[in-house]
C-alpha cells in the first residue's frame, strides 16, 4: 500500500523544517486519534520531543554559521527525520485510510491519494474570537466547527500582519473551541489568525485579529 503521508523534509528549509516537526509534535501530542502508549515498535511521543528539541537547540548555535555547529545542526535533522518515518507506518495503520484522521497527525498529505469532496479549499473557518485567558500571558482562541476539518492550525504576527514573513507556526489543535495559547509577552500586541487542515490540505486562514497580551 502507497503511503499516504508524506516524510520527504529534504525541500524544506531549516526554518521551515523547524516549523513542521513543531506542527507534527504539537499535532501528535494529546490527539484523540493516536493516544499514548502507540505501540512499542514505533519512537514515542517522549523521543520525538527530545529529538525535535536537541534539533532547535542545534538550529539555533548554528545561526552564527559556524561549520562545526552546522554538522551538528544537519545530524540533529537527520535523526529527528528518521523517527518521523519510523512513526508514519503506525500512523497509517491506525487511520485506516481515512484522511481526516491524517490530517490530524500535522504531517502533509499525498495530494494524488486524497478520495473525497470536490477538491476545493477549505473556507475560513467562521466566529473567530480572541480571548484575554484567565492568566497571564494566555490567550484563548475559538472558531466555529468547520465541515471537513480533521484540525486547527494557529499561527501569530508580531508588526505588519499583511507581511507573510511576521507569521508563525503556534500550535495544531483537534477542537475548534477553547483554544489555549501560552507563554506570550505581556504589553505586547499579537495578531492571531486560524485556518482548517482536512484531507485535501490546509484551508483558507481567517482574517486576523490583534489582542493586547495582560
Amino acid at each position: 500500500m502507497q503511503a499516504k503521508l508524506i516524510t520527504t523534509f529534504d525541500p524544506l528549509s531549516e526554518p521551515d523544517f523547524l516549523a513542521k516537526a513543531g506542527t507534527i509534535i504539537n499535532a501528535l501530542t494529546a490527539n484523540a486519534y493516536y493516544p499514548e502508549p502507540w505501540v512499542v515498535q514505533v519512537p514515542t511521543l517522549a523521543d520525538l520531543i527530545n529529538s525535535y528539541t536537541s534539533y532547535l537547540e542545534c538550529y539555533h548555535a548554528a545561526l552564527n554559521h559556524d561549520s562545526l555547529k552546522i554538522v551538528l545542526r544537519n545530524n540533529a535533522r537527520q535523526a529527528l527525520t528518521a523517527l518521523f518515518k519510523q512513526l508514519v507506518p503506525y500512523l497509517e495503520l491506525v487511520a485506516q485510510g481515512d484522511t481526516t484522521i491524517l490530517a490530524t497527525s500535522g504531517f502533509d498529505l499525498r495530494k494524488d491519494i486524497v478520495h473525497g469532496g470536490n477538491g476545493e479549499i477549505l473556507p475560513a473557518p467562521a466566529d473567530f474570537r480572541v480571548e484575554h485567558g484567565a492568566k497571564r500571558g494566555t490567550v484563548n482562541v475559538h472558531v466555529a466547527r468547520l465541515t471537513g476539518t480533521g484540525s486547527y492550525e494557529v499561527q501569530t504576527a508580531q508588526g505588519d500582519p499583511t507581511i507573510e514573513t511576521n507569521w508563525h507556526h503556534v500550535l495544531t489543535s483537534v477542537t475548534s473551541a477553547h483554544i489555549l495559547l501560552e507563554d506570550l509577552t505581556p504589553g505586547q500586541t499579537d495578531w492571531f489568525r486560524v485556518r482548517g487542515i482536512g484531507s485535501a490540505g490546509a484551508g483558507a486562514w481567517t482574517a486576523p485579529i490583534s489582542l493586547i497580551i495582560v
